[in-house]
């Protein structure tokens, strides 16, 4: 049975709430299109080709919502509530959080986190409050206790909010997905599994935009 995003579905936090990305939604497709095309984010990452409404719902569609209907989990949208208890409605998109697992056998043996948000919201501790809710929903509901986190050596900011929701360094490796570079290596205390796929190598270089802003590894078509 197809996969079926519910348009009310949210994990709330305080200050934030937690939803699907909805391809059909031009609200959802023109902030992609916003957020990964800010010029914070290309700086960081480069374009990825995702310039227009259209393109934002045929990448929502066909990439997005296979990780949800594979593994029940991917990028989400992450909006910011006006006040303590208003609803999905009434609350206004500012970034992404995801936790990314590719398609087997290229893909490592647990999901890696990863956020992205516009320019004017980052400082204010979202992406801390966003990944912490999506770990705690991830655990409690769909049973994911092991998950890594990846960012440049040189990136401090991803490296503070990885250690601000509980992870662990492990050393720097260098990833293929990321081009041979050396990446730092983090992961959720007690986990046991190495950079390797399920195959027992690490996973092949595929043709990639990997969201260094975010830690979100986002496959993108070529």
């Amino acid at each position: 049975m197809p996969f079926e995003a519910s348009p009310t579905f949210s994990i709330e936090s305080e200050r934030l709430q937690i939803s699907y990305f909805l391809p059909d939604s031009p609200e959802h497709c023109l902030f992609l299109v916003k957020l990964w095309n800010s010029e914070e984010f290309i700086k960081t990452c480069g374009r990825t080709g995702i310039d227009s409404e259209e393109k934002a719902s045929n990448f929502l569609r066909n990439r997005v919502h296979a990780d949800y209907a594979r593994n029940n989990y991917g990028m989400f949208l992450v909006s910011l509530k006006p006040h303590e208890h208003a609803s999905l409605a009434e609350s206004t998109p500012i970034g992404s959080v995801s936790l990314m697992k590719g398609e087997p056998p290229n893909a490592y043996l647990a999901p890696d986190i990863g956020y992205a948000f516009l320019p004017e919201e980052t400082g204010k501790g979202y992406a801390t409050e966003a990944a912490l809710a999506l770990l705690e929903y991830a655990k409690r509901e769909l049973g994911v206790g092991s998950v890594f986190g990846f960012c440049g050596k040189e990136d401090t900011h991803s490296a503070r909010v990885l250690e601000k929701i509980g992870f662990e360094f492990r050393g720097e490796k260098k990833l293929k997905v990321f081009g041979g570079k050396e990446s730092a290596v983090y992961v959720l205390p007690g986990m046991s599994q190495d950079l390797t796929s399920a195959t027992g190598t690490e996973r092949k270089p595929l043709s990639s935009c990997i969201l260094v802003l975010g830690l979100s590894r986002i496959i993108l078509e070529a």
